[in-house]
């Protein structure tokens, strides 16, 4: 647990760090409406700044098909993707007519997804290839703040909001399927450990861990 290094990365607040699958980069998103690209090969040196929002950028997340290719979410009601290469968004989408505090892959064997979280309330399935809104997932009673993607035996969707609740959806036919009420407060972050089917979710007051038992826990 000895800190490698620490370094001033942005001008404000950082909302999302993800870490690239393959390669020695990590991106990092602010409330200065940036995203960095950082490599610790060669002294965390930053090696390109994408700007193109308008707002905080709330996450960003590599695309699991093609890792050159990530996605950002914003306040500014966008979601943008990028090209590792190129300084200029490849797409922008207005995916939301309130903020975008979250986006998620949904791979399939065939097919690519990705879902966003909103200040709207909802979350929204998306369609990689025509960048089409497919399905709107309704339930929640203030803001998406965090999304996880759950690949088991049957895959399912996880929000997690600020009204103090966890809702769990079947990702084939988006069907609400549980609602898990949080003790500690509003969810604000929703990580997935595979190996022991582990779902941890970061509240107000501190963290719960709950083991996945067919879509529930």
């Amino acid at each position: 647990m000895e800190k490698v290094i620490e370094f001033e990365a942005h001008s404000d607040y950082i909302r999302s760090v993800v870490m690239h699958p393959s390669l020695p980069y990590i991106l990092s998103a602010s409330d200065d409406k940036s995203i960095k690209l950082w490599d610790w090969e060669h002294g965390w040196e930053c090696t390109k700044t994408f700007k193109g929002h308008e707002h905080y950028v709330m996450k960003v997340t590599f695309n699991p098909m093609d890792s050159n290719v990530f996605a950002s979410a914003s306040l500014d009601h966008t979601v943008k993707l990028w090209n590792l290469g190129d300084l200029a968004p490849l797409v922008s989408v207005n995916a939301h007519h309130t903020g975008v505090n979250s986006i998620e892959f949904l791979d399939t064997i065939d097919k690519l997804y990705f879902i966003t979280g909103s200040d709207d309330y909802t979350a929204k399935v998306w369609d990689y290839d025509t960048m089409t809104c497919l399905q709107t997932l309704e339930g929640h009673t203030h803001n998406v703040n965090s999304i996880q993607y759950v690949k088991l035996k049957e895959n399912f969707i996880v929000t997690g909001s600020e009204d103090d609740t966890v809702r769990i959806w079947n990702a084939t036919t988006y069907n609400l399927d549980h609602v898990f009420k949080s003790e500690l407060g509003r969810v604000w972050t929703i990580g997935f450990i595979k190996g022991p089917s582990k779902i941890i979710l970061g509240c107000d007051e501190g963290m719960l861990v709950g083991e996945v038992i067919s879509s529930h826990f």
